[in-house]
């Protein structure tokens, strides 16, 4: 009798799922090259605007990112879904591999039972030779050896079943993930254009209350960049007077918001589009969906909290041990209040860049400053 692993019927159609996926990511990469490459021109567009014309350009270039950051979160929504797909077939595969292998330790086992069940003596009789004799002994001997290998192949085959049932999981997770972020990104897209219809409203497409606007928002900036020197050296003295001026270290910081888009702006980039009005860029931008939690990068001491009330900018000013401090800008909202100690973590306030709190901003971003006391490259904390 031969015995041997039955073959899986599934294995050309986990193959023809893999080509698809495979087709389905390099789909993903053309997508990725053209956000690369728009991204791209609109730090060239971003560095040369000047006027209402220039800026409703490079909203309109954001919105252009955006929609293929959707086009790309579907295509990988796609590309997850194959691979949920795929991995259910292979773990059908595995199942059938595994019933395969017991109904092969099965006949084995039968079959050395039958033979089990007849004495030494019965076994020397039936045969003329006493090679027979042995021979069929040693195909019990084969028999229990190919018994325990299927035995072990059987607890392998349940390892890798429970391996994929994990990968199942965790791409089912991705999945759900992927559909968050769509749903968030589509309603910053939606965002992004009714910020482009705001400054039409408000400006009514005239360049001059354009040009006003733009002074506004320059002198709120300017003025926020006098208080924080001055708010920064006034308090870090009056705590120390008060006894309390061994702030906690930092360390190294967390970030404010994870930086799921990356960072659109560095620090002192050369793309930045205000550094006319406003000097060079004074730490990271990181896009993020308006609203989003704003957590503090290190235990401190909240020395600011500035509402504008408006459209004007609004930021929040974290001191910290070291002589440092953490300014955290364009914020739509706050989750504490001027006095009070924070911890590393803590949801210190919420990110806007659109509307409330926005100042100077073509977009929702967070926009992120490490003082000391002048600015640094917030880079040199970041984990």
């Amino acid at each position: 009798m031969v015995f041997a692993p039955v073959a899986s019927a599934q294995e050309k159609s986990v193959e023809e799922l893999r080509a698809e996926l495979q087709a389905k990511k390099e789909r993903l990469k053309d997508t990725n090259a053209r956000i690369k490459e728009l991204q791209d021109k609109i730090q060239t567009e971003k560095s040369e605007a000047r006027t209402l014309e220039d800026q409703i350009g490079v909203l309109d270039r954001n919105a252009d990112i955006l929609e293929l950051e959707i086009t790309r979160t579907i295509q990988e929504i796609d590309a997850t879904k194959s691979e949920i797909g795929s991995v259910e077939r292979e773990i059908e595969d595995k199942e059938e591999q595994i019933a395969a292998q017991k109904r092969l330790l099965g006949e084995y086992i039968r079959a050395m039972h039958n033979l089990d069940q007849q004495s030494g003596v019965t076994v020397f009789l039936k045969y003329q030779t006493f090679s027979e004799a042995v021979s069929e002994a040693a195909t019990i001997e084969e028999l229990q050896s190919r018994g325990q290998q299927t035995l072990f192949a059987i607890l392998e085959l349940r390892k890798q079943l429970e391996d994929k049932k994990h990968i199942l999981e965790d791409f089912k997770q991705t999945l759900e993930e992927l559909h968050a972020r769509q749903e968030h990104q589509q309603q910053t897209l939606e965002n992004q254009i009714a910020s482009k219809q705001r400054i039409l409203d408000l400006t009514n497409a005239q360049e001059a209350q354009y040009q006003t606007l733009l002074k506004e928002a320059q002198s709120a900036h300017k003025a926020a960049e006098s208080e924080i020197r001055a708010i920064d050296a006034a308090i870090r003295e009056e705590l120390r007077k008060q006894g309390l001026g061994n702030l906690p270290s930092v360390g190294t910081m967390e970030w404010p918001v994870d930086p799921i888009f990356g960072v659109s702006c560095e620090f002192h980039c050369g793309g930045y589009p205000y550094a006319y009005l406003i000097g060079p860029h004074s730490g990271i931008d990181i896009p993020t969906y308006l609203g989003t939690p704003v957590k503090a990068a290190a235990d401190g001491y909240v020395a600011r909290v500035h509402d504008s009330g408006d459209n004007n900018y609004s930021y929040l000013m974290i001191l910290h041990g070291d002589n440092v401090t953490t300014v955290y800008g364009h914020l739509s909202g706050f989750a504490v209040n001027e006095g009070q100690m924070v911890t590393r973590g803590q949801i210190v306030g919420y990110s806007g860049g659109i509307g409330r709190g926005a100042g100077l901003s073509t977009g929702a971003h967070l926009h992120f400053e490490v003082r000391s006391p002048n600015p640094v490259n917030p880079r040199k904390y970041l984990s």
